[in-house]
């Protein structure tokens, strides 16, 4: 569709397209991202109608499709703790409060790394942790940044990230039908 006939379905239809989804809808910022959305897929692949009511009603199924795509998608999202989303930037914090549902995946992890983890997950300095495996300090704050990264990794294979409006990690969604995931999909944060 050419931008000036979305434009023009944008000035006539955008109102109530938006008073469709706020009702459905838990904020206001989700709506107005949705009524976005519905103009972009106008605008992509527009219906094969000029009437402006066919065009309204082609505009509201894709808006409800959009809620119905939003509420499955939410379905299966798990939580995240406070502790996870927090600004002090502590990543270790972090996993260790997804401990319970990263412990699969670490297992897959080199004996190594799967050490050096579970010990800084446990809250082990990482002197200690150099001293359990015999390597210097620098080397076992490497080994576990490394860890962290493979573990995050693993993660990725297995979870679809949900960030808030400041990036801040909210929760996440198992990709259950992942091959990578057996033994993840369900668990979540304590």
């Amino acid at each position: 569709m050419s931008t000036a006939l979305t434009a023009a379905a944008w000035q006539q239809h955008r109102a109530s397209v938006y008073r469709y989804l706020r009702r459905r809808l838990p904020s206001v910022e989700l709506a107005e991202d949705l009524v976005q959305e519905t103009f972009l897929r106008l605008h992509r692949t527009p219906p094969q109608t000029e009437t402006p009511a066919q065009l309204r009603a082609w505009l509201l199924r894709t808006a409800r499709n959009l809620v119905v795509d939003h509420y499955r998608a939410r379905r299966d999202e798990v939580e995240v703790d406070d502790a996870l989303a927090a600004d002090d930037g502590d990543r270790a914090a972090a996993l260790r409060t997804l401990e319970p549902c990263i412990a699969p995946l670490a297992a897959r992890l080199p004996e190594q790394y799967r050490a050096a983890l579970l010990w800084d997950l446990a809250g082990v300095p990482q002197q200690e942790i150099a001293a359990r495996q015999n390597i210097g300090l620098s080397g076992a704050k490497s080994r576990v940044q490394r860890a962290r990264n493979l573990l995050q990794q693993e993660f990725q294979h297995c979870c679809r990230y949900h960030f808030d409006h400041a990036d801040a990690l909210i929760g996440y969604t198992p990709l259950a039908a992942s091959p990578a995931c057996s033994g993840v999909a369900g668990e979540g944060p304590p």
